[in-house]
């Protein structure tokens, strides 16, 4: 053999072995940060031993001898397989993420000073019940054990990131079940968006579109400066925090339903819950199962929290779904030329001043100050930065906010109570903790009852709705208190035999105003006739109905395409087999399906050819952007001959007939261009996907294609129960997370649960994408695939069959 190959062969040799080492050396520093599922930690700060078993899933099931040892358990686990999204939300509360991301962050640091998420939990602190306290602070011993254990050796995020988590403290539990509230508050766009058209359109013509509103709703706003401006400089603000933790879709929503013994074939209540949420990676939800002495509980916790969210316990099950409650109002304030004095029943009032400084990575610190009036913070003095908009030295309208969020509520007490609860009164009571943000508990009990209470902080106000930005010189338009709790409503054995929720209006003539962005009837029609369609119904058949495409929606849309094609000659092929497909329509949105591609095309082109050219192009995306909004108003004004259908670009005077076709038109040419000229390659899943994306997500397609998980084909649209919703708005490339495709499915079921009293020691759930948010873990994704077949993962929680199984043991041993 020559000399030189002999070298070539040695060098070859020596950088393979190199490769491997470093390979080696790579993966066990990023492998070093998963989660240890065997073996023994010890802490002082507990009673007594705990034992955690952990299944194929990474589920844990916690035995411990009390409770706060199980909510130390949990605080541990979660740590374990969540810290990095923990210390995302508890940090943007708090306002403190620029401390780690820098200037880009002091918007939002901004935002959640102003809107006062830390400072209302601090100043309410000692009103919150004892137990849940002493809860609290035992679930922060837990998450801190964690974070002691294992520093320098936490998820790959803190290092990308280069900074270490903090110590928990109990207080910032309390900050993540606001933060959610806030995910689910819809008025911070809709008030700001329905302002503008009023001004634009004046009443008559915005009551043609705007549904579930009437004219004594549309209350004149006062002229304000600059209001368009601060109402697009607050929402973008809003719009940046929000795709920063990766909250995309505006349809938060959810169906529960629940059957009595006379509907069950098994003769027992079975209950369903799917939570409708932004589709992130990792997915909201942790599964658990907590068994103490006096907490014997099992279903979905919420990382940072310490307690069952949705789930069961020995004797009841409970399951949720969004009220819909408009919680928070907006006022227009009139200021004197001090700025230090707003005007309030002809007399001026000092506003209350407080400073405050964040801190800034690699920066100095900002100095700011933050004025409330008696309704709650100045938003106005929200403003971004140039890396939304460079418009500095702007002056801009007063505008003040008044949110629920503000205010002393016990959600975590209204938890910890229903998940104790024996039977329907103590379930109820529960519930009366509960403010925000509002919900619809579905209720059942292996004594074969179900239920219904209604979970909420109603607001008392004087006019029948606000969802107008409201007068502030006078205090008539404040909040009058709240709805007594002996007028909230409550359900209890419904003649029916079954109960239904999917964020409609299910008590028209309540006497308070809840809300005017309820869901279009589409899903609840659907569950009200699956359920009615059958005497018994059984576990498999709710995961069908959980799996549901058939849109009630559709099928009140399409008859207005075909007729106004009646009596029109088709020489088009391909419009005359869309026409051909759409008669014989289902209305089953399956992805397989061409027709399901054309109907959500069209959808498309008709609200852009009805709206776009009277509103323009950043007033029609605020009007698309909540997308129960341009679903409910398309239905209004296509059962009219309204106005809107006029083309005001053109001199001839277009009609609905006119309008209808042309968008079906422009959706076949989208899809020929698009897709080719053969209507047969036109399935609705290549256009309609669904990514889970990480929160690094967005900038470089090679980490896109490492921390999100898929894109996967989906069928269904936002009207269907399998809710896969799709924005209708353009994307917005400035933020990551509402930077998307054409039709990407954005929101949809976060989790999915049933469970069969007939079965009472096994309950049926499924995640998104696993327990654990360590990219390293195999745990990252191992749900999706279930997830997306409509496939659910039997949990047992007995004791004999928890323990005699081949599962994952981890002691943590109490030592002195």
């Amino acid at each position: 053999m020559p000399k030189w190959l002999k070298v070539l062969i040695g060098i070859f040799s020596s950088l393979i072995v190199i490769t491997i080492f470093a390979g080696i050396f790579f993966y066990n520093m990023l492998t070093s940060s998963l989660p240890k599922y065997e073996g023994t930690i010890e802490s002082e700060k507990i009673f007594s031993d705990i034992e955690i078993y952990r299944d194929s899933f990474a589920i844990p099931y916690i035995f411990a001898e009390n409770d706060e040892d199980a909510a130390f358990a949990l605080g541990y686990l979660h740590a374990q397989e969540r810290l990095f999204i923990m210390d995302l939300i508890r940090r943007a509360g708090e306002g403190r993420l620029a401390e780690v991301l820098g200037e880009k962050a002091l918007p939002f640091d901004k935002m959640f000073r102003t809107v006062g998420v830390k400072r209302t939990i601090l100043e309410n602190y000692s009103s919150y019940d004892s137990q849940v306290i002493k809860i609290l602070q035992a679930y922060s011993n837990g998450v801190n054990k964690y974070i002691e254990d294992n520093k320098g050796n936490y998820s790959i995020e803190f290092d990308v990131l280069g900074y270490q988590p903090e110590k928990w403290k109990p207080f910032h539990s309390l900050m993540v079940v606001r933060m959610m509230a806030w995910e689910l508050n819809l008025s911070w766009w809709v008030d700001f968006t329905y302002a503008e058209l009023l001004e634009k359109f004046g009443k008559e013509k915005l009551l043609e579109i705007l549904p579930d509103i009437s004219e004594s709703n549309l209350q004149k706003i006062p002229s304000a400066k600059n209001l368009s401006t601060l109402t697009e400089e607050f929402i973008q603000t809003n719009l940046a925090f929000r795709s920063l933790l990766g909250w995309r879709g505006t349809q938060v929503g959810s169906n529960n339903w629940v059957v009595n013994y006379e509907k069950s074939s098994s003769g027992k209540p079975i209950i369903a819950n799917d939570p409708h949420l932004a589709f992130i990676a990792p997915g909201k939800w942790y599964a658990a199962v907590i068994k103490s002495k006096s907490w014997n509980a099992a279903g979905v916790t919420l990382p940072g929290v310490p307690g069952i969210v949705i789930g069961k316990n020995e004797n009841i099950s409970w399951a949720l779904t969004n009220l819909m409650n408009d919680d928070t109002d907006y006022y227009y304030e009139t200021l004197d030329s001090s700025k230090k004095n707003y005007f309030l029943d002809g007399k001026w009032m000092p506003l209350q001043v407080i400073k405050d400084t964040i801190k800034i990575k690699n920066q100095k610190p900002f100095v700011f100050e933050i004025k409330k009036t008696h309704r709650g913070p100045l938003i106005s003095e929200i403003h971004p930065f140039t890396f939304i908009y460079n418009e500095g030295g702007k002056t801009y309208s007063a505008l003040s906010m008044r949110w629920l969020g503000n205010l002393f509520s016990d959600e975590l007490l209204a938890f910890f109570k229903i998940s104790k609860s024996h039977n329907f009164n103590e379930f109820r009571d529960a519930v009366s903790y509960f403010a925000l943000p509002g919900q619809n508990f579905l209720y059942a009990d292996k004594q074969g009852n179900i239920g219904y209470v209604m979970g909420a902080k109603i607001p008392l106000r004087s006019q029948t709705a606000s969802t107008i930005i409201s007068d502030g010189k006078s205090s008539a338009n404040d909040w009058k208190g709240f709805a007594p709790k002996e007028d909230m409503k409550v359900i209890f054995n419904p003649t029916e035999n079954f109960l239904a929720t999917a964020n409609n209006n299910l008590f028209p003539d309540f006497k308070y105003h809840i809300s005017n962005l309820w869901e279009p009837s589409s899903r609840i029609d659907r569950i009200n006739f699956l359920l009615n369609q059958k005497q018994k119904h059984s576990t498999d058949d709710f995961k069908k109905y959980q799996m549901d495409q058939t849109s009630e929606y559709a099928k009140q849309v399409v008859p207005y395409i075909l007729k106004a094609f009646e009596g029109v000659k088709v020489k088009d092929k391909n419009l005359l087999e869309s026409l051909e497909l759409l008669e014989k329509w289902n209305y089953d949105i399956n992805g397989s399906y061409q027709v399901a591609a054309i109907y959500q095309v069209f959808l498309k082109y008709l609200l852009k050819n009805i709206y776009l050219d009277e509103m323009g192009d950043d007033l029609f995306n605020k009007f698309l952007f909540i997308a129960n909004v341009p679903y409910r108003s398309l239905l209004k004004i296509i059962q009219s001959e309204s106005g809107w259908f006029d083309d005001v670009t053109t001199s001839k005077i277009e009609d609905k007939n006119f309008i209808i076709r042309k968008s079906l038109s422009d959706a076949l040419s989208y899809l020929e261009k698009n897709y080719g000229k053969d209507l047969s390659g036109w399935q609705w899943g290549r256009i309609h996907k669904v990514i889970f994306k990480h929160s690094f997500s967005g900038d470089f397609s090679l980490i896109d294609k490492f921390v999100n998980i898929g894109p996967f084909e989906i069928g269904g649209d936002g009207t269907t129960i399998f809710n896969t919703e799709y924005p209708f708005s353009k994307s917005i490339e400035e933020f990551a997370a509402f930077r998307h495709e054409e039709f990407e499915n954005v929101l949809g079921p976060s989790m999915r649960f049933i469970y069969d009293f007939a079965k009472n020691d096994e309950l049926n759930l499924i995640l998104t994408t696993g327990q654990s948010g360590n990219l390293f873990s195999e745990h990252y994704s191992d749900m999706s695939e279930y997830w997306l077949k409509g496939k659910l993962i039997k949990i047992r929680t007995d004791d004999i069959s928890i323990k005699s199984s081949d599962k994952k043991l981890l002691r943590i041993i109490k030592v002195k």
